[in-house]
């Protein structure tokens, strides 16, 4: 017999002449409720020079997304793309503003 098998039919003779084995694992556990972020800003920041490539990258990903975000609200999708612009190159970012601009996101 395999020591898989053996181990297995000791803890069973075990458990029916009523000997634990295992201690009892039902103990309530620790729940970490993570503290909600502070609401994110919405201003795109670009920095540096525009990189008519990176720009057009961007902005066709931006599309992209609110696309696949079509059923969402206007303002879910705006903050989408506002937290997507963050630490990106600025070109691309730019991009992406373009994008948030014409769907009305500067009047939030």
């Amino acid at each position: 017999m395999s020591s898989l098998a053996e181990q297995a039919l000791e803890h069973a003779r075990q458990r029916l002449a009523g000997q634990a084995t295992k201690r009892p694992t039902s103990r309530v556990a620790k729940i970490n409720i993570p503290t909600p972020a502070p609401p994110r800003s919405l201003e795109v920041v670009v920095d540096g020079p525009i990189n008519h490539f990176m720009f057009l990258e961007g902005r066709a990903w931006a599309i992209d997304m609110v696309k696949s975000l079509r059923a969402s609200p206007l303002k879910v999708v705006i903050e989408r793309l506002a937290g997507a612009a963050q630490n990106r190159p600025g070109s691309y970012a730019a991009g992406i503003d373009s994008v948030i601009k014409e769907l009305g996101g500067e009047q939030q």
